[in-house]
């Protein structure tokens, strides 16, 4: 008979939290938890159409008597040759795993600081003796170990839980081979062909033509076909005349097209006619399925139309519908082929948005100085080598998305840096214990990188102009320290929850890297502190290079970086909440940004108060406020310390660039549309305080 468990056997360890817990809400959706479970059910891997596969694993533990009903899943997004492959029964620990929710549905997520650890289950003894001997091997560099009481608790774990919740070996084992049966119909738009069935998901770029018997679409993944219908995009716009299509949307549509205005997108050959009969029509007319809608079309009959010179599809009549409506707000576990569809959709629509405001701005440009003598627009030799190069030379991928503005094949705008010398950063690298961040692979940037325009050479009417584009999408690495903060409280750290409203609400779905820069906000509510009960992480850290090479301090060139809520979760391990009265939370905080920044705090409270006494001192003194605005959406201005009276601590740290819109009143500056402009904007991202 073995011994009974002691009380730190039976006791969910430090740092955990139950599947009871979870489901209680007990913690946010969008915390980092650290979990441990039985597996009770196992999908199978499947690509995800990018690099990683994704697999879906069942996890029970006994922190509820009825536990057939205390599961959660976990979703482990990983390469293919580190994926898990767990049996009936195995113990899975996990780091910091992501919660998510769906439907009113809780679920847990991989990311990228999740470490997986994987118990077999005809391994494990009894307790008291710990599982060590059950842990099998990793396929991957982990940051978090298991100690002895989680292998005891392991033990305890696997021994203690109702082995009736569990399904049988084979009813596991069928699961799992059910989940591996995925259809090999499945197609993007650029690989359909005539004469053959597919199907796809797609969206509806126009808004469904009825005519009673049948209903028309027009969809796209994003992806080109040569054999689709060419939709031209004619330039930006008329002489000056107040035309109702100003940006020059207009086509001449193909045989079939219908009515409904004319062409906004997607342009290019990404667009496929597809033609509906019942009952998929009742459904489509039931569903009120319309522009922006995404769906999946099954068995859809790939053919030539009635013009015999572009592909179709057809959905004939059938006892079965083979429409299905994708939804866009599963966030967390989206399906990976809808996913990959709306980061091409992003990709698309963020490259014809800033060249089509380049076109332009290059318009508007060239207009005002058509009436200055000699013209100041930069016209490059055409098959000759320019005079100078820039002093950082730049790549510009090639784009396809509007052929007539001078864009070329597709890609992204890539900024090429010199770096630092391999000898100045590994100088710099023995002082970074306290700080990790991704990719540190990466080439290393410096502030002044950063901060360099970035230009596109394009066609105005016919002739060649160099403009400077207002952002580019980067990520980069830097060895940084931070000069100063805002706001100046770190009470004022996390603020309350705002309700964001996007013209893409698709984009969601993408990753907080991703989707920053296109948040796109159409408006934004506010939240009365006082009542909010979701919080966030919202500040900034102005940061300058951690190496001088030789500049002075008046020449050395900083730098504003946002630290969004899921950037400083990373980099705070912490969950934002009211600071002014969480003190636990606020003194947490403290410590963990002195590893960040040494005493820079103290310096600039001490600052303050220096400022508080002057203005004491010089009471009646006509004088601007010290400190005038801390606007939301803008950049803050440099105050307080200052990089040239604080040296805090280096670190190594990833920032990406990318670009908001913001007001404007002066039509010469209004680049992104009337009354808005793009601001350039630096974030961070995947940077992390090891405080323990």
């Amino acid at each position: 008979m073995a011994p009974p468990l002691n009380k730190r056997q039976n006791s969910l360890p430090t740092g955990f939290i139950s599947i009871r817990d979870i489901l209680d809400r007990k913690r946010g959706v969008g915390n980092l938890l650290n979990v441990i479970g039985v597996v009770k059910d196992f999908r199978t891997p499947v690509p995800t159409r990018r690099s990683d596969w994704k697999c879906e694993i069942r996890l029970c533990d006994n922190s509820d008597e009825d536990a057939s009903s205390n599961s959660i899943a976990i979703n482990i997004f990983r390469p293919e040759n580190e994926m898990p492959d767990p049996s009936l029964g195995d113990v899975i620990v996990l780091y910091q795993a992501k919660l998510q929710s769906h439907s009113d549905t809780l679920s847990l997520v991989t990311h990228w600081t999740t470490d997986v650890y994987l118990y077999s289950a005809n391994q494990i003894p009894r307790p008291p003796e710990g599982a060590l001997k059950a842990l099998r091997p990793q396929q991957r560099k982990t940051t978090h170990s298991p100690g002895q009481t989680v292998h005891e608790y392991v033990s305890s774990l696997f021994h203690s839980i109702d082995k009736k919740s569990l399904p049988s070996e084979a009813e596991f084992q069928d699961m799992k081979a059910k989940s591996a049966n995925t259809s090999d119909k499945f197609k993007e738009l650029k690989d359909v062909r005539d004469s053959t069935f597919a199907d796809v998901i797609v969206q509806l770029v126009r808004q469904p033509y009825d005519t009673s018997d049948k209903i028309t679409l027009w969809v796209s993944d994003f992806t080109e076909n040569d054999s689709f219908f060419h939709f031209a995009f004619k330039g930006f716009g008329g002489d000056g005349g107040q035309a109702s299509d100003p940006y020059g949307y207009g086509v001449n549509l193909p045989y079939g097209a219908g009515t409904g205005g004319e062409w906004k997108g997607p342009f290019g050959k990404r667009s496929m006619q597809v033609t509906c009969f019942e009952p998929h029509t009742s459904f489509i007319r039931e569903r009120g399925l319309s522009t922006g809608s995404w769906v999946m079309l099954r068995n859809l009959h790939i053919r030539y139309g009635h013009n015999a010179a572009n592909l179709e599809g057809y959905l004939r009549s059938d006892w079965k519908i083979h429409v299905t409506q994708m939804d866009i707000t599963d966030t967390e576990a989206p399906d990976p082929r809808l996913k990959e569809a709306v980061r091409r959709k992003r990709d698309y629509e963020r490259e014809k948005e800033m060249l089509l405001q380049a076109g332009l701005a290059g318009k508007k440009r060239k207009s005002d100085l058509a009436e200055m003598q000699p013209p100041q627009v930069e016209k490059p030799r055409r098959n000759k080598k320019p005079k100078q190069k820039a002093k950082k030379p730049v790549k510009v991928a090639e784009v396809s998305i509007l052929s007539q503005i001078g864009a070329t094949e597709q890609g992204e705008l890539t900024v090429m840096s010199n770096g630092m010398s391999t000898e100045t950063s590994a100088a710099i690298s023995t002082a970074y214990s306290k700080v990790k961040c991704e990719n540190e692979n990466k080439a290393v940037s410096t502030i002044g990188d950063m901060l360099d325009p970035v230009y596109v050479e394009t066609d105005i009417n016919g002739e060649q102009v160099k403009l400077q584009l207002p952002f580019v999408n980067m990520k980069y690495r830097a060895n940084v320290r931070v000069v100063n903060f805002m706001p100046p409280d770190l009470e004022d750290f996390a603020q309350p929850k705002k309700v964001k409203k996007k013209k893409h609400p698709e984009f969601d779905m993408l990753s907080d890297e991703e989707s920053d820069a296109d948040a796109e906000m159409e408006g934004e509510e506010t939240v009365d502190r006082s009542t909010a009960r979701v919080w966030e992480w919202r500040f900034f850290l102005e940061l300058e290079d951690a190496s001088s090479h030789g500049e002075t301090q008046k020449e050395k060139k900083t730098l504003w970086v946002a630290v969004n809520n899921p950037s400083a979760q990373c980099l705070l391990s912490l969950d934002a909440s009211d600071l002014r009265s969480d003190q636990k939370n606020l003194e947490a905080l403290r410590q963990r940004l002195f590893l960040l920044w040494g005493d820079l705090e103290e310096k600039k409270i001490l600052e303050e108060e220096n400022k508080r006494q002057a203005a004491l001192t010089n009471r009646g003194v006509n004088r601007p406020p010290l400190h005038s605005s801390d606007d939301e959406g803008r950049m803050p201005q440099k105050q307080g310390p200052g990089s040239s009276q604080v040296r805090s601590r280096p670190f190594s740290c990833c920032i990406h660039q990318y670009g908001v819109e913001v007001p404007e009143e002066d039509p010469l500056k209004a680049d992104a549309g009337e009354g808005m402009r793009w601001q350039r904007m630096f974030g961070l991202f995947g940077t992390r305080i090891a405080y323990t």
